[in-house]
């Protein structure tokens, strides 16, 4: 039997409630425009890509911290940038994943991001996704990857509860001294940005330069 995902369901009977309730939930982990401010203090960007991008709530927030750029997000999902309601002349949204997206050899990008990803990718998959993110950047810019540590605490076992069963992903969060160690073994660059994102110090971000 497939695992029961909460978050559609709910959805369904949200009508109209259903941007400000999906702020109200988010808000509860993380603040999506520290977050983005975070990642505009690293310096300026014009072609932006995020990979995984769900419903478009980031991409909203980056697009108003980074007025001079046009985005591009991409997801498996069905409807990515469903909830977005920024500026749609400087944004679009694909179905499609980071391999095949690659595969249409667009020109690299200043800036790309994933948020809360890696965590929902299987094993087997997530040094794959990671080469593609890096070669989606052009030589000089920057990616960067915000996850959650998974630091023991009532917090860490609302937002993993929370996460599995609105998802329903089987998801695996990796610690935060592991996974700067794996991107660092995996693509070699230097890191550029190494914060933790308001309210909770569970949220790690960090930002890499493409050298090469």
């Amino acid at each position: 039997m497939p695992d029961f995902k909460l978050g559609p369901a709910v959805r369904q009977r949200l009508g109209r409630w259903e941007i400000p309730a999906a702020d109200a939930y988010r808000a509860v982990f993380i603040d999506l425009e520290q977050a983005a401010r975070t990642l505009a203090s690293t310096g300026p960007a014009t072609r932006i890509l995020e990979v995984g991008c769900g419903d478009g709530s980031f991409a909203q927030r980056l697009l108003e911290d980074y007025p001079d750029a046009d985005y591009v997000g991409i997801d498996i999902s069905a409807e990515p940038g469903r909830l977005f309601r920024g500026d749609a002349a400087r944004a679009s949204f694909l179905s499609v994943d980071s391999a095949a997206y690659r595969a249409t050899d667009p020109e690299p990008f200043d800036l790309v991001v994933m948020v809360d990803v890696i965590h929902h990718i299987p094993h087997d998959l997530r040094d794959a996704v990671l080469r593609d993110v890096r070669a989606l950047t052009r030589v000089g810019g920057r990616y960067a990857v915000k996850e959650w540590d998974p630091i023991k605490g009532p917090t860490h076992a609302a937002c993993w509860a929370l996460d599995r069963y609105v998802t329903g992903d089987r998801i695996s969060h990796v610690p935060s001294a592991e996974l700067k160690a794996w991107i660092a073994r995996l693509l070699g660059d230097p890191l550029v940005l190494e914060a933790r994102v308001p309210p909770h110090r569970h949220n790690l971000l960090v930002a890499y330069e493409r050298r090469d």
